[in-house]
C-alpha cells in the first residue's frame, strides 16, 4: 500500500493501467480504507457533466523544477469521488494541483459521496 504516501491534489499514474482499473490518471483526494483511497478521475472528454479545468489548476513542474508529466492538456474532472484499489499499484506521483485546483476539487466533488466507478455508471445509466 503506498497511496498514504501522497496528498490531496497529488496526481498519479497506477502501474496496472487496464481500462477496468486505473487507467485514467487520478488526482489523490482522501485515504478510505486499509486497501483503498478515494481518487478522482481526470479524462479529455467533455460528456456527462464533466467539469473543465483550467490550466492554473495544474503545476508544470515539481519542487527541484522537472516537468510533471501530467498537466493541463485540455483536461476535465469527472464528477465522482471513487473508491480507487490498492491492487491497481504502486502509485506513482506524475503531476500535482495548485491550490487553485485544489479549490476546483473540492468545491465540485467534496460533498459528494464514495462510489466506485461501476456504481458510478449504472447511477449514471451508462450501463444496464
Amino acid at each position: 500500500m503506498n497511496s498514504n504516501n501522497f496528498s490531496k491534489g497529488n496526481i498519479l499514474e497506477a502501474t496496472n493501467r487496464k481500462l477496468t482499473k486505473g487507467y485514467h490518471y487520478i488526482i489523490y483526494f482522501e485515504g478510505y480504507s486499509d486497501n483503498e483511497f478515494c481518487g478522482l478521475m481526470i479524462t479529455h472528454s467533455d460528456l456527462n457533466s464533466n467539469q473543465k479545468m483550467e490550466i492554473n489548476h495544474f503545476e508544470k513542474v515539481d519542487k527541484d523544477n522537472n516537468a510533471y508529466k501530467i498537466t493541463f492538456d485540455e483536461t476535465f474532472l469527472v464528477l465522482g469521488k471513487f473508491i480507487k484499489s490498492e491492487e491497481w499499484g504502486p502509485f506513482n506521483k506524475v503531476g500535482d494541483l495548485t491550490s487553485l485546483g485544489i479549490e476546483f476539487i473540492n468545491k465540485n466533488i467534496g460533498e459528494l459521496d464514495y462510489e466506485t466507478f461501476r456504481e458510478f455508471y449504472i447511477r449514471n445509466k451508462f450501463l444496464k
